[in-house]
Formats: C-alpha cells, structure tokens, sequence
C-alpha cells in the first residue's frame, strides 16, 4: 500500500526552501537596481522559505535513522557537516528575514548592502548543506 506522506518526510520537504531562498537571494541582489518590486518579492521568499526551513530542519532528525539504516555508518562522515550548514543556513536567513521587516519600517541604505551581503552568504551555506547531503547519500556509490 502506498502512502501520501513520505517516510522520512524530510528529502521531500526540504526542497521548497531552497527555492525560495535561493529565488529571495536573487531578488535581494536584484533590488539594488529596482527596489520597490525586488523588496516584496524577496520578503515574500525569504518568509515562505525561512517558514519552510524550520520545518525542513526539524524533520531532519527523523531522517538520521533511515540514512543509518540505508547507507550504514559511512554517513557519519558528512553527517555532522550537513547538520552544522544546515543550521548556519537557516540562522542566516532569519537574520536575512528580520532584517526585511526591519527595512519595511526604517529604510537603510547600508542595511541594503548588508542584506546583499547576508543574502549571498546564505545562498553559499545552501550549496555547502546541499553539498554535504549529496556526499552523505552518495559518496559510497
């Protein structure tokens, strides 16, 4: 019998936050040149996916034993370095996230280009989660 909600849930949630974190990065970068759009969509982005991230890293506990049991010890290897960016990661765009509504309220030109500045960072320690969940499912392949 199949079922709707896939065990572990976490390979299939923890996909739309790197969308839209990737997408909110984008837009923050593109709102140098066209603030007024560019704004709302990376809020809009960078909430969505921060929502989704928490979740996304909460449920990343429950797929420790299913890789366990799947890949055996050899994750261990890259385990600790998947969890470590993965919160890096989500403590970035929160900051990216407070920030924004920070900037809703009090525009700031420098609060700008630390936002950029935060935004690439965080799109780095995307790579570098995804990166290291890769090594961890695949590296014995």
């Amino acid at each position: 019998m199949a079922y709707i909600i896939p065990d572990p849930l976490h390979p299939a949630v923890v996909h739309i936050p790197i969308a839209l974190w990737i997408m909110g990065s984008l837009f923050l970068i593109l709102s140098l040149w066209r603030p007024a759009f560019f704004d709302k969509a990376a809020l809009w982005m960078t909430s969505i996916g921060t929502a989704g991230g928490v979740f996304s890293y909460f449920t990343g506990a429950d797929a420790v034993g299913v890789a366990l049991q799947i890949y055996g010890d050899s994750v261990g290897r890259f385990l600790g370095l998947h969890q470590s960016f993965a919160l890096y990661t989500l403590l970035t765009y929160i900051a990216i996230l407070v920030l924004q509504v920070v900037m809703l309220f009090k525009p700031n030109k420098v609060l700008r280009y630390v936002l950029v500045g935060l935004a690439v960072a965080g799109a780095v320690l995307v790579f570098l989660t995804g990166h290291y969940a890769g090594r961890l499912m695949y590296d014995n392949f």
